[in-house]
C-alpha cells in the first residue's frame, strides 16, 4: 500500500511539474538587414517607454546592447545624462494582458473586455477548459506587442517605425513535447534583429 502511495505521489508531482511548464513561439517575420554602412559621429539618447513588467525589462536590456553594439554612434545613453544630436523613444506597445487565474492583471477585467472582446472571449473559455481539465488542453496566450522606435532631432520628430514581435505561450503539458522548437532562449537575437532593422531604415536620416 506505501509503495503503491508513493508511486501515486510521483506521478502527481511529474505531472504538476509538467504542467507548470510554459513555451514561448515567436511568430512574427524575421527580416536580416545589412547593417553595414558607416559609423555615424552622433550621440543618440534612448528613453524607454511601457516596459513595466519584469519580463518587458528583461528584453529590453536585450535592445539597449544591441544599440551599444552596432557601434553606429559615438555614445549611447539615457537622456537624462547627455544632450544628444539624435533622440529615440522605444516605446513597448502591449497587447492586452489576460491573467485570470494565473496572477492579477495591471487592468481592471471589464477594461480588457471592452478593449478587446472578441480575444478576451476566446481567452477565457481556453483558460477555463485547462483548468478544468488540469491542462489536458493546454493554455495558450496570444502577445501581439509591437516595439515603436520615435527618433528626434533638435525636437523634432523625423521618424517613427513600428515592428512586431509577437508570440504566442503555451501553459501546460503539451508544452513540454513542444521544448525542441520554444523560442525562449531566442529573445536576445530576436530583438538584436530589430534593432538591426530599425538602424538600416534610418541610416539614411541620421
Amino acid at each position: 500500500m506505501k509503495q503503491i502511495k508513493w508511486k501515486n505521489k510521483f506521478l502527481f508531482i511529474t505531472l504538476l511539474i509538467l504542467s507548470l511548464h510554459c513555451s514561448v513561439f515567436y511568430s512574427s517575420e524575421r527580416n536580416l538587414v545589412d547593417t553595414n554602412f558607416p559609423i555615424q559621429n552622433k550621440s543618440l539618447s534612448y528613453e524607454l517607454i511601457g516596459w513595466d513588467d519584469e519580463l518587458d525589462r528583461r528584453r529590453v536590456t536585450f535592445l539597449l546592447s544591441a544599440l551599444q553594439n552596432s557601434k553606429k554612434f559615438k555614445s549611447v545613453q539615457h537622456y537624462a545624462q547627455i544632450k544628444s544630436d539624435l533622440h529615440v523613444q522605444i516605446i513597448l506597445e502591449s497587447s492586452p494582458k489576460f491573467k485570470f487565474f494565473m496572477g492579477e492583471s495591471s487592468e481592471p477585467v471589464s477594461y480588457m473586455a471592452e478593449r478587446a472582446p472578441g480575444r478576451f472571449s476566446i481567452y477565457l473559455i481556453n483558460r477555463f477548459l485547462a483548468v478544468s481539465t488540469f491542462f489536458v488542453i493546454p493554455d495558450i496566450d496570444y502577445d501581439d506587442d509591437h516595439i515603436v522606435f520615435r527618433t528626434m532631432k533638435s525636437g523634432k520628430m523625423i521618424s517613427e517605425l513600428r515592428y512586431p514581435i509577437e508570440s504566442y505561450r503555451i501553459f501546460g503539458w503539451v508544452s513540454v513535447m513542444l521544448m525542441w522548437a520554444d523560442d525562449s532562449d531566442e529573445w536576445k537575437t530576436i530583438l538584436t534583429e530589430k534593432v538591426n532593422e530599425y538602424l538600416g531604415d534610418i541610416k539614411h536620416e541620421i
